[in-house]
């Protein structure tokens, strides 16, 4: 599980390996969390709770993948819920945020003040629910979308949260990645020396 504070672009460089590699891993964003989860501790605790509890019955799992796309004009999550062995969702919803400006790509909660790297300094970037569609339903599948124009300016980025029952009345929170867009950076690559400079 990840904090939503955290870098959340690399993931799609490794997910797909890291799914085939383990046989399925889980992933929870927490919104609007700094990298400490000051006031998320409860929340973050029950969905261990509910997954450990879940493992510790011998309860399946469930079984959640997605695709993620965007283009010119949208980006787009899909999300489908395998519930053949597993369990059924209770429900379903997206979280969505926008930067501030067109000049940092960045959705942390909290940031390195430039005067001081050593000092945090709020970065205003709040995560809000938003409606999913559901796109089909069977005995066995559901399958959520959740679809966002690209922002005029900055970058929006947007997940699926999809909450399942776990053993002794807990609850499951899963998510999948963050769709961010425009597939864009504020800098161009760098080369070597170019690449030298702070973090904040």
């Amino acid at each position: 599980m990840t904090k939503i504070s955290q870098i959340i672009d690399p993931y799609h460089a490794f997910w797909k390996e890291l799914q085939d590699a383990t046989g399925g891993t889980y992933l929870r964003r927490i919104p609007n969390a700094d990298h400490v989860c000051v006031g998320h501790i409860i929340s973050y605790f029950l969905t261990m709770r509910s997954f450990y509890i879940s493992i510790y019955d011998n309860q399946p799992l469930p079984k959640l993948q997605w695709i993620k796309a965007s283009n010119n004009t949208h980006g787009y999550i899909r999300a489908t819920v395998d519930f053949s062995i597993g369990p059924k969702p209770i429900s379903a919803y997206g979280y969505r945020a926008r930067t501030l400006n067109d000049k940092r790509r960045d959705f942390r909660l909290l940031i390195g003040n430039p005067a001081d790297p050593k000092k945090p300094m709020v970065n205003p970037v709040f995560w809000f629910n938003t409606e999913v569609v559901k796109e089909i339903e069977t005995n066995t599948t559901i399958i959520y979308s959740l679809t966002i124009e690209n922002p005029n300016d900055g970058w929006e980025g947007f997940f699926i949260q999809i909450n399942f029952p776990g053993s002794n009345g807990t609850v499951l929170e899963l998510t999948t990645e963050t769709q961010i867009i425009p597939d864009s950076y504020p800098t161009n690559d760098c080369h070597d020396e170019q690449c030298a400079g702070s973090l904040v």
